[in-house]
C-alpha cells in the first residue's frame, strides 16, 4: 500500500513576510516545487500494511521538517509546519512515479542561483545525516523563536539556548582533533624541556615524555576541555577566530550560563524598548542575538562546505565590540589608535562608553580626563557624532566647566540633527536605568541643553 500526501503553503497567507523564492528538487522521495503563489510538497510512504492517516503523517513529518529546515537556511527565514495551509492524504495500491519524482533541480533566491549550494547540503545530509539535520533544525528553530513576535523579544532566552546548542554540536565535531593537537603540543613542550636538560638520550627523553604527558595536559588545560576552548578551536580551524570574535564568544558564554543557571533578573523596576511580555535574563545583552544568529549560520555553512552567510558575517564583524582591554590600552596611551576613525579593533567612542559603565569611580575620573584631552584635539565638525552620544550623556554631569561646554555642544548637535543610534534621544535613559545607573541629573542637564534659548 502507498500512502500519498500533499502539502501546500500559500506565500500570500503567511503571517511572516517570507521572501519568495523558486525551487524544484527531491528529498528522500518528496518532490518540492514552487508556483507563483505556493510551495508544494508531494510524497508517499510505502508499507506492507494499511496505515492510518495519523501513522502516515507521523512517518512523513520528519521529512517535511527537514525540507523546511533546508529551505529556511538558504533563505534566512523560518518556515515551519505552522505555515501549512492545506494538507491531504490518500491511499493507492501503486505509487505514481511521475508524480513524486523529477529530474529538475533548482533553487533561486533574490535572483541568485543557490542550486549548487542546495546540492552540497543534500550531499552532506546523505553522508552525515543526523548531525547536519540537527544543526539545520536548531537554526530554523532559533529563527522561529526570534521572529515569533513582531518585536523579536518574546523568546530571546530560548533563541540564545538554541544557538548555543549549535555551538556545542559544532565544537564536538572537532573535539578529537583538538585533543590530538593538545597532545602534540604538550609532548613537544616536554620533549624540548628534557632535551635542554642535556643529560638524556632520545630513548630516555621519549620515556619521560610519555610518563609526564598526561600530567602536563591536566595542568595546562584541566581534566576536561571547556566549551570556550573547544569552540574557539573550531573557529580557528575555519579561520574565523580573531580578537573581537574571541571576546564576543566569552560574552555569549556568560549570557548562556546566566540563562541556563537561572540568574535572577537584575532590574524589576524598568524596561527599555521594545517592551517584553516577560522578564528576559538576556535583556541587557539583547543586541547580541542577531550577531549570534548570523554567526551560527556561517559556522553551519563552514561545516557543510558552502559559503552562504559569509557576506552577512563580514558586516557583523565590523560592529563587534572590542575587548575592554583594548579600550584601557588606548586610555593609558599604550595603544595608538584614533577611535574617531574606523580602525582594525572596531574601537569607537561608544566602546569607551561601554568601558566606562564597567569601571569604578576612580577609573571613571581618569576616563573623563582622557576624553577631554582627546576631544579637544579634534575639529568639531570632524567628530564621529554617531558614536559620541552615549559617552557624552554619561559625562554631562561633570564638574569640569570646559568639558561641560564641549559636551553640551556635541549633545545639542546630535539631538537636533538626529544622528544617534536611538529612535528617541531619551531612550538612553532607560538603557542606563535598566543597568541600575541613576540618570536624574543627566536628564536635567540634557533638558537644559536642548531648551536653552
Amino acid at each position: 500500500m502507498i500512502n500519498n500526501f500533499e502539502i501546500h503553503i500559500d506565500f500570500d497567507r503567511l503571517e511572516s513576510n517570507l521572501p519568495k523564492f523558486e525551487c524544484e528538487f527531491n528529498f528522500e522521495g518528496v518532490k518540492v516545487y514552487t508556483t507563483k503563489r505556493e510551495i508544494v510538497f508531494i510524497g508517499s510512504i510505502g508499507s506492507y500494511e494499511t496505515m492510518s492517516i495519523q501513522e502516515a503523517t507521523a512517518k512523513c513529518r520528519p521529512k517535511i521538517i527537514s525540507i523546511f529546515d533546508i529551505i529556511s537556511f538558504l533563505i534566512g527565514d523560518s518556515i515551519t509546519i505552522y505555515d501549512i495551509n492545506y494538507q491531504s492524504n490518500s491511499v493507492k495500491h501503486n505509487e505514481d512515479e511521475e508524480e513524486t519524482k523529477s529530474n529538475k533541480f533548482k533553487f533561486i533566491f533574490n535572483d541568485v542561483d543557490l542550486s549548487s549550494q542546495l546540492r552540497i547540503i543534500l550531499s552532506k545530509i546523505e553522508n552525515d545525516k543526523n548531525t547536519t539535520l540537527t544543526l539545520l533544525d536548531k537554526w530554523n528553530k532559533a529563527n522561529y523563536l526570534l521572529n515569533v513576535d513582531d518585536s523579536h523579544v518574546l523568546f530571546l532566552d530560548e533563541t540564545i539556548i538554541n544557538c548555543f546548542n549549535i555551538f556545542e554540536l559544532l565544537a564536538d565535531t572537532t573535539k578529537k582533533e583538538y585533543e590530538r593537537f593538545i597532545d602534540e603540543q604538550s609532548k613537544k613542550l616536554l620533549f624540548e624541556f628534557y632535551t635542554n636538560m642535556g643529560n638524556l638520550d632520545n630513548n630516555k627523553i621519549n620515556d619521560k615524555v610519555n610518563q609526564k604527558n598526561r600530567l602536563i595536559k591536566e595542568i595546562l588545560v584541566g581534566e576536561f576541555l571547556n566549551l570556550s576552548d573547544k569552540f574557539k578551536y573550531y573557529l580557528q580551524k575555519y579561520r574565523l577566530l580573531d580578537e573581537n570574535l574571541s571576546y564576543f564568544v566569552d560574552r555569549i558564554i556568560k549570557v548562556r550560563n546566566s540563562i541556563a543557571h537561572g540568574r535572577i533578573v537584575s532590574n524589576l523596576s524598568v524596561m527599555e524598548y521594545p517592551l517584553r511580555p516577560f522578564y528576559n535574563i538576556v535583556n541587557p545583552e539583547a543586541n547580541l542575538v542577531n550577531p549570534i544568529i548570523v554567526l551560527t549560520g556561517v559556522l553551519i555553512s563552514k561545516y557543510i562546505g558552502i559559503d552562504i552567510w559569509e557576506e552577512e558575517w563580514e558586516k557583523i564583524k565590523e560592529i563587534l565590540e572590542p575587548n575592554p582591554v583594548r579600550v584601557k590600552e588606548v586610555i593609558e596611551g599604550k595603544l595608538a589608535i584614533d577611535i574617531n576613525e574606523k580602525n582594525q579593533y572596531n574601537l569607537t567612542w561608544y566602546s569607551v562608553f561601554l568601558y566606562y559603565l564597567s569601571c569604578k569611580d576612580k577609573q571613571r575620573d581618569s576616563i573623563e580626563l582622557w576624553f577631554k584631552e582627546e576631544i579637544k584635539k579634534r575639529k568639531f565638525e570632524t567628530l564621529d557624532f554617531y558614536n559620541l552620544y552615549e559617552i557624552s550623556v554619561i559625562l554631562i554631569t561633570t564638574q569640569d566647566y570646559e568639558l561641560y561646554q564641549i559636551l553640551s555642544k556635541i549633545i545639542f548637535k546630535i539631538i537636533k540633527e538626529d544622528v544617534c543610534k536611538w529612535s528617541s534621544y531619551r531612550d538612553i535613559f532607560l538603557h542606563l536605568e535598566v543597568r541600575n545607573i541613576m540618570v536624574e541629573e543627566n536628564k536635567k542637564k540634557i533638558d537644559e541643553i536642548i531648551n536653552k534659548p
